[in-house]
C-alpha cells in the first residue's frame, strides 16, 4: 500500500483538527473564551492550558468530553501548569533580554545577525513546546523534560513534516485574523487540536513501521 504524500498527511490533520472543532462547535468556543480569559488574568493562564490540551487530547481519542471535563482538568492542572508556566517564563525572559541587548550593538551587520537569530530561536521554542504539549498527555508520566525531550526527537526525525504543520498553522492563524474574529474565538482550540492530532499521525506511523520492521 502507497504511503500518502506528507502534503496529504498534513492536509489530513488540518481538515480533522477542523472536524473535531464543528463537531462540538459550542464545547470549543466555551473553552477557547475560557482559556482566553485565563490568560488575561496571567495566574490561572497556565493551568488553562494544560486544560486545553487535556481536553484535545480526549477529543482525538474520541472520548465524549465537554466543558465540565475541560473546568476538571483546569482544576488538577496547576501544578504542572506553572512548572510549564516557568519553563516558559525562564525562556521568555532569557530572549527578550538578548533581543534587548543585541539593540545596544553599533555594528549594524552584526546586530541585525544577532537579532535575526534570537527570533529564529524564538520560532524554534514555539515550535517545540507546539509539540511538547500533546506530548505530556500521551507520556505515562507529565514531566515537562521528557514532554520536551521527545518534541525535539520528533521534530528531528520529522522535520518536513513538522515546519508543514507550523506553516498550515500560521497562515491559518494570520487569514483568519485578517478576514474576521476566528482566531480569537477558536484560534487555541485550534492550535491544540492540530498539535494533538499531529503528535498521534506520527505516533501511529512510528508503531506501524516497529510492527514491519
Amino acid at each position: 500500500m502507497q504511503k500518502p504524500s506528507m502534503l496529504k498527511t498534513v492536509l489530513s490533520i488540518f481538515r480533522d483538527s477542523l472536524s473535531d472543532i464543528w463537531g462540538d462547535l459550542w464545547t470549543t468556543l466555551v473553552c477557547n473564551a475560557i482559556w482566553l480569559f485565563a490568560n488575561l488574568l496571567i495566574i490561572p493562564g497556565p493551568p488553562a492550558t494544560m486544560a486545553l490540551y487535556y481536553y484535545a487530547n480526549q477529543k482525538a481519542h474520541g472520548e465524549e468530553v465537554d466543558h465540565k471535563d475541560f473546568w476538571k482538568a483546569l482544576g488538577r492542572s496547576w501544578s504542572v501548569g506553572w512548572r510549564w508556566g516557568a519553563f516558559n517564563l525562564f525562556f521568555l525572559t532569557f530572549l527578550v533580554a538578548n533581543i534587548y541587548l543585541s539593540s545596544k550593538i553599533t555594528n549594524l551587520t552584526f546586530m541585525s545577525y544577532m537579532q535575526g537569530l534570537y527570533i529564529a530561536i524564538g520560532l524554534g521554542w514555539f515550535l517545540l513546546k507546539f509539540f511538547a504539549l500533546p506530548f505530556l498527555y500521551e507520556q505515562e508520566n507529565k514531566r515537562i523534560g521528557t514532554a520536551l525531550r521527545n518534541s525535539a526527537v520528533m521534530i528531528g526525525r520529522n522535520p518536513v513534516f513538522s515546519l508543514l504543520i507550523l506553516l498550515f498553522l500560521l497562515i491559518t492563524l494570520i487569514v483568519s485574523t485578517l478576514v474576521s474574529l476566528l482566531s480569537v474565538m477558536f484560534g487555541a482550540i485550534f492550535t491544540a487540536f492540530l498539535g494533538t492530532r499531529a503528535i498521534l499521525n506520527r505516533l501511529e506511523l512510528l508503531n506501524t513501521e516497529e510492527l514491519n520492521s
